[in-house]
């Protein structure tokens, strides 16, 4: 790859407002010489776990970008955070925060450097994390995603593309752990073969690190370029970062491991266009081609046709994107043959932002944290079910929103939007979406800032609460 994209150091929090309380555990410089690593939560073998980690590859820019971390407590038991930005220099300290029991947090993290990253430690209670970018410096839009649960040694990047003059493609690898990790990187397109240059090749990150890397700097024109990130030593987390010259960001977390064979997409509130982006990372020497299949949820009616998947299929070690059109709140359902296939569904605001969500399978409990930056606003939560029964749910916020709880039903295979009364009570807080019978898929899709609140568009995936924890 041409180059990497270097930060600066890292500078302290921003004074937060009156609920963050600040506990200084320890030195920062006996955490950046510990040997132990972070423990991750696995919710099948640790459901009694008392700590755990986020791992946090928002990304960042030039002077004027702002970033903050959203953490969630759906708990009866306050929770400590601890939390730590990197960059391509050497960490800085910590700062930990307490987290009280069913509360929501905005914490400012340092936004300066393509390759900015967090990692957000969780003591005595289980919470969610995401992170909430603001474009600054010449740059505009508002992205939003969910953080990774744990770091490891495989991952899937789909969302990328090279073919837009003005354009840059980011991918943000991270290194949270106190020894080296060593990845490569391989880049698959439509048109070319599979690239892994000298660049990409055995990248050693040094501990308490993270690296930007302009994909378009290696695979320029190509209207989609996927990326694969192996680990040989250590292990890492990755997200794409999408930075538009016309205007807009977009991020999407990667997958770790293998995807799910089919994976349900949120989304709403866009201008009427859908890309699902989607990449085979299979054996090139493979020739068997990788079917996929699409539909489309909506509100009323059965599922209609994703039209760009329309018998399609792609070969392994290749990247596509495939178009529809899309009205009002709607959810792709995604299918492919492979096993190692990997999809992004890519979405477009009125005005020109653009928001990028990863796909997920349907659980009963989730925290949908808010993807608006500020006021104006106009939120929006999307909630998606591909069962066969209706799913009977209840939405309440998390302090300092109010009170206010209320149900409703969503159909099988049907995607509806939350009242817009309830979310207008507290656009900037959290949601907690229970299923009282069936499971559920929901999603953020929000619009805020401007003179009438539809400056910027984002798009987040909720984050489902493991079973057991709370």
């Amino acid at each position: 790859m041409g180059h990497a994209e270097a930060g600066v150091g890292v500078r302290k929090l921003q004074p937060l407002f009156a609920l963050l309380v600040p506990v200084v555990l320890i030195a920062g410089a006996a955490y950046a010489d510990r040997d132990d690593t972070p423990r991750t939560f696995d919710a099948a073998t640790e459901v009694r776990a008392t700590s755990g980690a986020w791992f946090c590859p928002h990304g960042g820019g030039p002077e004027g970008w702002e970033v903050q971390l959203q953490v969630a407590n759906p708990g009866e038991r306050s929770a400590t955070v601890r939390v730590l930005t990197l960059n391509g220099e050497k960490a800085g300290e910590p700062e930990s925060f307490e987290v009280p029991a069913g509360g929501f947090l905005r914490i400012p993290v340092e936004s300066r450097g393509r390759e900015r990253s967090s990692m957000v430690e969780w003591f005595g209670q289980w919470v969610a994390v995401g992170w909430l970018a603001h474009a600054g410096g010449g740059e505009g839009g508002v992205a939003a995603e969910p953080c990774a649960p744990a770091a490891g040694g495989r991952w899937f990047l789909p969302d990328g593309a090279t073919d837009v003059k003005g354009d840059h493609d980011y991918v943000v690898v991270m290194n949270p752990f106190a020894r080296e990790a060593v990845f490569s990187i391989t880049l698959l397109s439509e048109r070319r073969e599979p690239v892994q240059q000298g660049s990409l090749t055995d990248v050693a990150l040094r501990p308490f690190r993270s690296v930007a890397f302009d994909v378009g700097d290696v695979l320029l024109g190509e209207p989609t370029v996927s990326a694969l990130v192996d680990v040989s030593v250590g292990r890492v987390a990755a997200a794409t970062l999408g930075v538009s010259g016309t205007g807009g960001i977009r991020s999407a977390l990667g997958y770790l491991g293998r995807p799910a064979g089919t994976l349900t997409f949120p989304g709403g509130a866009d201008a009427g266009q859908t890309r699902l982006v989607v990449m085979s990372a299979g054996d090139p020497n493979d020739r068997e081609r990788v079917s996929l299949e699409g539909e489309v949820l909506v509100e009323e009616g059965p599922p209609q046709v994703f039209a760009g998947l329309a018998d399609a299929s792609m070969p392994p070690s290749s990247a596509r994107t495939f178009p529809t059109t899309t009205t009002g709140p709607t959810s792709v359902r995604f299918t492919a043959s492979g096993e190692d296939v990997a999809a992004v569904r890519r979405t477009f605001g009125v005005v020109s932002d653009q928001a990028a969500v990863t796909g997920a399978e349907p659980a009963a409990s989730w925290i949908v944290l808010p993807a608006v930056a500020g006021e104006p606003s106009n939120p929006g939560l999307v909630l998606t079910n591909p069962g066969t029964e209706p799913a009977v749910l209840t939405l309440s916020y998390l302090s300092p929103g109010p009170a206010d709880q209320i149900e409703l039903t969503v159909p099988p295979g049907a995607t509806v939007e939350a009242p817009e009364g309830f979310l207008r009570v507290a656009p900037e807080a959290g949601v907690w979406v229970r299923a009282i019978s069936g499971t559920i898929i929901p999603a953020a899709a929000s619009y805020s800032l401007g003179h009438d609140g539809f400056a910027t568009y984002a798009v987040a995936l909720g984050i489902a609460v493991p079973e057991g924890v709370l």
